[in-house]
């Protein structure tokens, strides 16, 4: 069948479950591995790895879904249980290689576990939060339904067995708002992935397919788009629905996509590799037009390498170079000319939201002093980090350094020296030239007056942040912004129907997640990238089937 398809086909409950029926029998066998050929994994026997050996499949459905992170798993099961079919697809193999087996928490607002509290965080909270805190950048209609949709979202969560930890348990309204909406998951990986089967199995108008990955989306001789094309391990696959709601999870993994939207930044992809902006791409091709707003949920550390392995850090224990924490310690920073660029308590209390000033260079670099080194090998981690970095890190990640010193630092600093992202001299001047910092010298040397004088005239660093650098041997590191998902894509109206140029509705396309123009610049509470992920699924999962259904929102 053509892109431009002139009518699309009546789309009939029991055809479309016949349909899903008729491509998943080949991958039911093969999970359940029992001779009668019935599933043991629960949501196996709606779920397939690959579509039929017919090339030219075809299957109907009320709302499809492409991706099965956050907010495509959101938008599936709301969609269903708003009374459509949804055929959802995914590029991964299975649900262990979706976005969402792996994040560390949610910042969800009045889910029924926060209601049994006092001082739950409100609506009016979260809104009064972060559409001030962005600057007033974000889509504010879309904004204000999605934190509506919200707690639908933690609750399907937490109905369907995900185990978390809840931050916000006897929090008032003095505590920081990463706590109180703080949703931690406490598992990850399969077990995790297995409560995501079981909610789809629950629901018996939903069917996920996995291994296929969308290439196209399919519009009508009106324009409006009426179902996509993905590529399965056997062929293509076309699923047609008059609603297509697009969740791929940004745009990560494409380095041109990065160059275009972040000015020529290098970002070292913390998180999956199919997240490569295909969705944003064939949503455009449609004629629905991208926003103006792009951000990063950066590295907890602020730091990471593409030249180092692992290329990034997330927290002691998991192998990686404890060379990336310095940023977070408030040491000095500075841009490829060897110039200071921003405040450095910011970096180091509000590291995961600072990644704007990082993205306008395709590096950084710290520099300390063997003074320096030393203090960092003898005193224990926590030592180094302030009463507001503890407070903005998160429990997971401040707990990881509970009780560590870096007794083994020299071997750090040589392992980021032999992997050339690090250099040593006796002198700023070499420091200088080993990474072509031209003003490097005189920039230490006005902070040494600085720290001398006790008060930084720069950038109004506090007094207790500054340390000399004055004792040789002298220490540089690079480092590029790490980032875990791009925040901006497709405009939508308040109700995650993408717009077009002239801000109209294409009809029958919907964006959820960071594949939208929601929320993004700057990156500002925490947690809330995965929160509003998910409830932004659910948003445009409800309107997707209302829509579909002829239905009022």
């Amino acid at each position: 069948m053509s892109d431009n398809m002139m009518s699309r086909r009546g789309f009939m409950g029991m055809a479309a479950g016949a349909a899903a029926a008729s491509i998943a029998g080949t991958a039911i066998a093969a999970e359940s591995g029992g001779a009668d050929g019935k599933s043991t994994a629960g949501a196996a026997a709606k779920t397939t790895t690959s579509a039929s050996s017919d090339a030219a499949s075809t299957l109907q459905a009320d709302v499809a879904v492409i991706g099965l992170g956050a907010a495509g798993l959101m938008a599936a099961i709301t969609a269903a249980d708003e009374g459509a079919t949804v055929i959802a697809i995914d590029s991964a193999a299975d649900f262990e290689g979706t976005t969402n087996t792996h994040t560390t928490g949610a910042w969800m607002i009045e889910s029924e576990e926060q209601l049994k509290y006092d001082h739950y965080l409100t609506q009016q909270e979260a809104f009064e939060l972060l559409e001030p805190g962005t600057h007033y950048q974000c889509n504010g209609k879309a904004l204000r339904n999605i934190i509506r949709s919200s707690a639908r979202a933690a609750n399907y969560l937490i109905d369907g067995g995900v185990k978390f930890m809840y931050a916000f348990e006897n929090t008032t309204e003095a505590d920081p708002m990463l706590n109180r909406g703080g949703h931690v998951y406490m598992e990850e990986g399969t077990p995790r992935a297995d409560n995501f089967r079981a909610m789809c199995a629950a629901r018996p108008s939903l069917t996920t397919m996995f291994g296929c990955k969308a290439t196209r989306l399919l519009t009508n001789a009106d324009g409006a788009v009426c179902g996509l094309v993905a590529q399965g391990p056997d062929g293509e696959v076309e699923v047609d629905a008059p609603s297509v709601v697009v969740c791929t999870g940004g745009f990560l993994a494409n380095p041109e996509m990065i160059k275009e939207h972040f000015a020529g930044a290098v970002l070292v992809n913390q998180g999956f590799g199919q997240n490569d902006g295909g969705g944003i791409k064939m949503c455009q091709a449609v004629g629905a037009q991208i926003g103006k707003n792009f951000s990063v949920s950066c590295n907890e550390m602020g730091a990471a390498n593409l030249k180092a392995s692992p290329a990034y850090s997330w927290a002691p224990g998991r192998g990686t170079n404890p060379c990336f924490y310095l940023p977070l310690f408030g040491n000095v920073l500075v841009d490829k000319r060897g110039e200071r660029f921003m405040n450095e308590q910011q970096m180091a209390e509000q590291t995961m939201y600072s990644g704007e000033p990082m993205l306008r260079d395709p590096y950084y670099y710290t520099v300390v002093d063997q003074a320096y080194v030393d203090t960092v090998k003898s005193n224990p981690v926590f030592d180094f980090l302030t009463e507001g970095t503890k407070a903005n890190m998160g429990g997971a990640l401040l707990m990881g350094f509970d009780g560590v010193t870096l007794s083994d630092f020299d071997d750090a600093i040589q392992e980021a020296i032999d992997q050339g992202w690090a250099a040593k001299g006796d002198t700023i001047e070499e420091l200088a030239e080993a990474f072509g910092l031209t003003d490097l010298p005189q920039t230490i040397a006005a902070y040494n007056d600085a720290c001398e004088k006790g008060f930084d005239d720069e950038f109004f660093l506090p007094a207790d942040y500054m340390h000399a650098i004055e004792q040789g041997p002298f220490y540089v590191f690079e480092y590029n912004p790490g980032a875990w998902v791009t925040l901006g894509g497709i405009k939508t109206d308040g109700f995650c129907r993408a717009v077009d140029a002239d801000n109209d509705v294409v009809a029958g396309l919907y964006v959820a997640g960071v594949d939208g123009d929601f929320w993004s610049t700057p990156y500002y509470q925490g947690g809330s990238c995965n929160g509003l992920s998910l409830a932004s699924g659910v948003l445009a999962g409800q309107t997707a089937a209302h829509d579909a259904q002829g239905l009022t929102a």
